[in-house]
């Protein structure tokens, strides 16, 4: 499937719930939203983990919510490595926000973007 082309791709390497960390990604993607910058966001690996629903926390927001809420802020654009999904989270059911890519299919959007910010 051909994708639009994102001036700018996030590349999610880090798994959830890394302190702070996750909500500076968060907030990074939101940025984007606000200045009304072409982008998507690409959950790499371990990152998949952002993916699965009704997380819920002992410590701080829920992830999963904030990332069903991210296409009220313009950050429509989500996807997965679908290489890395049973690896990674096994039959686990994922997000439906987020569309999985195969590796060319990251590869083209990391190919055809103007900037590229890895988390």
């Amino acid at each position: 499937m051909k994708h639009p082309h994102y001036e700018t791709v996030i590349l999610v390497t880090q798994p959830t719930y890394q302190q702070r960390r996750s909500e500076e990604i968060l907030e990074a993607i939101m940025s984007l939203a606000l200045f009304d910058r072409s982008h998507c966001v690409v959950f790499w690996d371990q990152a998949l983990s952002w993916l699965i629903p009704h997380q819920s926390p002992i410590l701080g927001k829920s992830l999963s919510k904030q990332l069903s809420a991210l296409p009220l802020y313009g950050s429509e654009a989500l996807f997965y490595c679908d290489a890395h999904r049973d690896a990674t989270l096994g039959d686990q059911p994922l997000a439906e926000e987020a569309e999985p890519l195969s590796l060319d299919g990251v590869a083209e959007l990391l190919r055809t973007a103007r900037h590229v910010e890895v988390f």
